[in-house]
């Protein structure tokens, strides 16, 4: 395994992982062992749980949901446009609260 005094260590501990991604490690390896991060991203050696980086981040790079318009398969893309931007956006399936006059305070006349 190398050093991580290079900068470019791809092979890191699930301790170490846990850092890089900001979790506690007891919380990284719940995630691995609830399968949510698959074994091509980690494995076994020698009774010690190592993380691949660059797996990890391709792996978690293909969890994004791109908009259906989008069907490029190529990486996206650092450029960004400041024109006008045309959004569609869905109505929220949960009802809003319904604002209406307020009642004024009740007074009791004794």
């Amino acid at each position: 395994m190398e050093t991580e005094s290079t900068g470019d260590v791809d092979k890191v501990t699930e301790k170490r992982m846990a850092e890089l991604i900001g979790c506690t490690k007891r919380a990284l390896e719940h995630r691995r062992q609830e399968g949510k991060i698959p074994e091509g991203v980690w494995m076994k050696h020698g009774g010690r749980i190592i993380y691949s980086k660059k797996r990890y981040d391709e792996w978690l790079e293909s969890q994004w949901i791109y908009p259906e318009g989008s069907k490029s398969s190529a990486a996206p893309s650092a450029y960004v446009s400041h024109g006008m931007v045309s959004v569609d956006v869905k109505r929220s399936p949960i009802p809003r609260h319904k604002k209406g006059s307020r009642l004024h305070p009740a007074f009791a006349i004794r």
